[in-house]
């Protein structure tokens, strides 16, 4: 992950790594003012479905890279996925910082994969039993 958007968002540190298929997912936070320039109280705030990927188990991994998503990507997930863990100091007024987790199967994709894939070519490799897999190459190789 980026130094300066983990700095920028203000992202706690992760204090263990998830097992298996789990993620950990810093939920960003909703708009602060509607387009009218009214400012929506805390309470009011609309629960996005987006959020940076900060952790994965390893059979996570694997499922995430089918996809070539990466720590640190912007993932969006399903609405009721998993369950919010608040982190770090809560302040007078505020909702606090949340991790979110769930399992990979509530990732519905990363919005920097859409930008990452148009590098790669997806080509259907088979060996000599006939058994077929996709492979993920990176255009010009």
């Amino acid at each position: 992950m980026r130094p300066e958007l983990r700095k920028e968002l203000d992202i706690p540190k992760i204090s263990y790594l998830p097992i298996g298929t789990n993620v950990l997912i810093f939920r960003l936070e909703g708009e602060e003012k509607t387009k009218g320039g009214i400012i929506v109280p805390d309470v009011h705030k609309e629960v996005k479905s987006r959020g940076i990927l900060l952790a994965a188990g390893l059979e996570a991994r694997d499922v995430l890279a089918d996809g070539l998503i990466e720590i640190g990507d912007e993932v969006c997930f399903a609405h009721w996925a998993g369950r919010d863990r608040k982190s770090g100091e809560r302040e007078a007024g505020t909702a606090g910082q949340s991790i979110l987790e769930c399992k990979v199967a509530d990732v519905l994709g990363s919005v920097d994969a859409l930008e990452r894939v148009k590098n790669y070519d997806i080509k259907y490799v088979t060996d000599a039993e006939g058994n077929g897999c996709r492979v993920y190459m990176k255009k010009g190789k």
